[in-house]
């Protein structure tokens, strides 16, 4: 058995390797065809060796007030009260033990988004990297920080509002830090906040509005923001004097103004090519190169800032370009995207928020590759059971360097993976499976692609929710693979 110290460093290691592939959007109400507000997220894995998901609902109470939880990776909190019901993804650890952190202690591993019964949705494990010079001012919390997979279990359980979470989140980070770098988006039918934490104390939050887009591939997209704007935006008292004493400041001191990314974030390059991707996507036009470098792009051309030309206060904006309102399949097609999607996706998730009714939150589903997979639309603070593959249990895939001789196996880049007992019950295990055909053939990744396409039209045509919706790709999908061959 390996010991709990070599453990600890493999998370600590793996962790940002794994959210380092993520990319988030938000379109205001006014940006979106239908007048809902979005905003979504990929979850990719650093390898393509598969590592399963779960999608379920965590009924209301399942923690007690006074009740004290510990996570992964060292952080603990006593809930104030009653847990509210929600929704949410997580690393499968149905058989025990946690995939993560091999515990075997009550938690929930890497929850990363969902829903909860008062309607306010969270997604986070959008992985931010920071300047080794902020960190030598302001070290993260690595013994009993908030893990960014830590943070919708907490303020899904706690927060009634998007203003609660947010609220809650930041004096988090205040008081007991930071575990690592991370986006969140939290919202409900009155407001959305983005906040980010690029340290182990220190952090911006900024109220979007309804003319505001964003996309983030684990890069930071708070820009230059005067933070005498209290209405819209919340920061740590330190915030400026941070990166001044870590001689990374890009700002004004006296002004109160901050660019915040330049001060504070250290992106790798990699995240440029998705954000070329989604930039020029959103724009109908190619405008960046798919090999874009930072050199090659201004900040101000899609970061997020409260000043305008004059060095006014304005309402917040991005100079992002855009062609038209985005309808919800452009959002799915957005996830689609050869420089976004790199064949290592696990779960995809897309809010719709029109009021503040049970039916005023479409949550939008995905597992694995969003090529050869569908979206389901589920009703979060209306469901108080999803269908049953979603969070079917299965072990962890075998993976060997040498093709096994037995079993169903399948190519990855370290060699090959043997499917768990059980993958074919499995909701993220059947859509990875017609995944790994495509991988094989071009004709046939063509065939599967299309069948899906067509099925994800006809779920968003037809106003089917939740479980029938579910059931009707899951005997689509099942049809298909005895078509083409387990």
């Amino acid at each position: 058995m390996v010991k709990k110290t070599v453990i600890l460093l493999l998370v600590i290691i793996l962790l940002p390797v794994q959210a380092l592939a993520c990319t988030a959007v938000y379109a205001g109400s006014r940006l979106t065809e239908n007048g809902s507000t979005m905003f979504a997220r990929l979850e990719e894995f650093g390898s393509d060796e598969g590592w399963p998901k779960l999608f379920d609902v965590i009924p209301g109470g399942a923690h007690r007030a006074g009740e004290a939880y510990t996570g992964c990776y060292g952080f603990s909190w006593t809930f104030t009260h009653d847990s509210y019901g929600y929704t949410a993804f997580c690393d499968n650890n149905s058989q025990g033990v946690c995939p993560d952190c091999e515990g075997t202690h009550p938690h929930t591993p890497y929850q990363a988004a969902g829903t909860n019964s008062k309607g306010v949705s969270v997604t986070a494990t959008e992985t931010l990297v920071e300047k080794p010079a902020i960190l030598a001012v302001d070290p993260l919390n690595t013994e009993s920080g908030i893990e960014e997979a830590e943070i919708p279990t907490i303020l899904l359980s706690e927060a009634s509002s998007a203003r609660e979470a947010m609220t809650l989140l930041t004096s988090i980070y205040a008081t007991v830090g930071s575990f690592g770098g991370a986006g969140v988006i939290v919202g409900d039918a009155y407001e959305t906040w983005y906040i980010e934490s690029i340290s182990g104390s220190q952090y911006i939050a900024v109220r979007l509005n309804r003319d505001m887009l964003f996309v983030c591939p684990n890069i930071s997209v708070i820009g230059l923001v005067d933070l005498h704007d209290t209405e819209n935006v919340v920061a740590s008292d330190k915030l400026i004097e941070t990166a001044v004493e870590a001689g990374t400041f890009v700002g004004d001191v006296q002004a109160r103004r901050i660019d915040f990314a330049a001060s504070y974030d250290n992106a790798p390059d990699s995240a440029y090519i998705r954000l070329a991707a989604a930039l020029n996507d959103l724009s109908g036009n190619t405008i960046y190169p798919l090999d874009l470098t930072p050199e090659e792009i201004e900040g101000s051309a899609f970061r997020i800032s409260n000043v305008d030309a004059e060095e006014k206060i304005v309402p917040l904006y991005t100079n992002i370009q855009r062609d038209k309102k985005l309808s919800l399949r452009d959002v799915m097609g957005l996830y689609q995207l050869d420089g976004i999607n790199r064949g290592r996706s696990l779960d995809t998730h897309i809010f719709q928020i029109t009021d503040s009714t049970e039916k005023g939150t479409l949550e939008w589903v995905s597992m694995a590759d969003n090529r050869t997979s569908v979206f389901i639309p589920y009703l979060p603070m209306m469901t108080e059971e999803v269908f049953v593959p979603f969070h079917a249990a299965t072990g962890m895939p075998v993976i060997t360097e040498v093709k096994p001789s037995q079993g169903l196996s399948y190519a990855t880049s370290a060699g090959w993976g043997t499917y768990p007992e059980g993958w074919q019950d499995s909701w993220y295990w059947v859509f990875a499976r017609l995944e790994h055909i495509a991988r094989e053939d071009q004709a046939t990744a063509q065939l599967i692609r299309e069948a899906m396409d067509d099925l994800q039209d006809e779920i968003c045509a037809s106003g089917e929710i939740g479980n029938a919706a579910a059931e009707k790709a899951w005997r689509r999908a099942t049809e298909l693979l005895n078509i083409i061959g387990n």
